[in-house]
C-alpha cells in the first residue's frame, strides 16, 4: 500500500501539513518549558521530603525528652 493509498499516513500529512514549523516549534517551545517547570517541581518536592524527615526526626527527639 503506498502513502498515498494509506488514510492513516495521509491524515497525518494533512496534521503536519496544518501545524507547520511555526506552530510546532511554538509546541517545542511549551513541551521545554513544562520540563523545565516538572524539574522545579521534582526538586521542590524533594526538599519537602528532606524537611518532613527533619521534623519527624525532631518530634522523636521531643518526645523522648517529654517521657518520663
Amino acid at each position: 500500500m503506498t502513502e498515498s493509498q494509506n488514510p492513516a499516513r495521509r491524515a497525518l500529512s494533512r496534521l503536519r501539513g496544518r501545524l507547520g514549523g511555526t506552530r510546532s516549534r511554538g509546541i517545542r517551545a511549551e513541551l521545554e518549558a513544562e520540563r523545565e517547570r516538572i524539574t522545579r517541581l521534582e526538586a521542590e518536592l524533594d526538599e519537602l521530603r528532606r524537611d518532613s524527615l527533619r521534623v519527624a526526626e525532631l518530634v522523636d527527639l521531643v518526645e523522648r525528652r517529654l517521657t518520663p
